[in-house]
């Protein structure tokens, strides 16, 4: 008995959308909080993915998993996908790694990984759960989300800083710290440039004010990669 059968799809991408409290900022100067941008953009690269016969999951976590939908190729997935792309609010405390190490050992089959997050935990325990993808032989992508004033630290009147996920709040004078900050997130982000590389992760830094059409390209120009 010889059984045939046509396969569907090219690649098998799966969506991982970080939920966890600090993705609820949004600067003044941004349209959307680091969610909503994250939530579009998946939106985005879904339905993409599956007018070109790919298929796709998602998973949503904050610092466990939340919410899983496998893999699939139809086009009528789209509607559940989307669904569950905006069923949840950002909740809990960044815990990236131990999450991504949980999520790397649900997905068995080897496909492409798009991490949407803002990264906001320490790079070493991050990076090590990326790792883990890579070693089952996943290919990964990471759109590392961030909001113009966390890039550029534009403030100078004496202001109070609130932590979305502890609650804890500071305040200070920006200037005092100014200069201290934006060389601590040039050697965070450079970090994580230098070791996903390293890994061969592509990392693709997002300020949220970038359309989605430059996001969408770098997908584009992995996949046309892989294929």
């Amino acid at each position: 008995l010889v059984k045939q059968y046509n396969e569907e799809t090219n690649l098998r991408c799966h969506l991982l959308v970080d939920l966890s409290g600090s993705m609820a900022f949004k600067s003044s100067r941004a349209a959307l909080t680091k969610i909503e941008y994250a939530q579009c953009l998946a939106a985005s690269l879904a339905w993409l993915m599956l007018h070109q016969q790919d298929a796709v999951g998602v998973l949503l976590f904050a610092d466990r998993p939340l919410r899983y939908v496998p893999a699939r190729a139809v086009r009528s997935h789209l509607d559940v996908v989307l669904k569950t792309l905006t069923a949840l609010e950002p909740q809990g405390r960044t815990r990236l790694g131990p999450a991504l190490h949980e999520l790397a050992e649900r997905i068995k089959r080897r496909g492409l990984i798009v991490l949407c997050s803002d990264l906001m935990d320490r790079p070493t325990e991050v990076l090590a759960g990326l790792q883990h993808f890579r070693h089952d032989h996943h290919e990964v992508v990471v759109f590392h989300l961030l909001d113009p004033d966390e890039l550029e630290f534009p403030y100078t009147d004496s202001t109070t800083f609130v932590d979305l996920e502890s609650g804890e709040r500071l305040t200070t004078e920006p200037w005092e710290i100014a200069r201290r900050y934006r060389e601590r997130l040039a050697a965070w982000t450079a970090q994580y440039r230098r070791q996903c590389r390293e890994n061969r992760i592509d990392y693709v830094p997002i300020d949220t004010r970038t359309p989605f059409d430059q996001a969408l390209l770098a997908y584009l120009e992995k996949r046309a990669r892989l294929l």
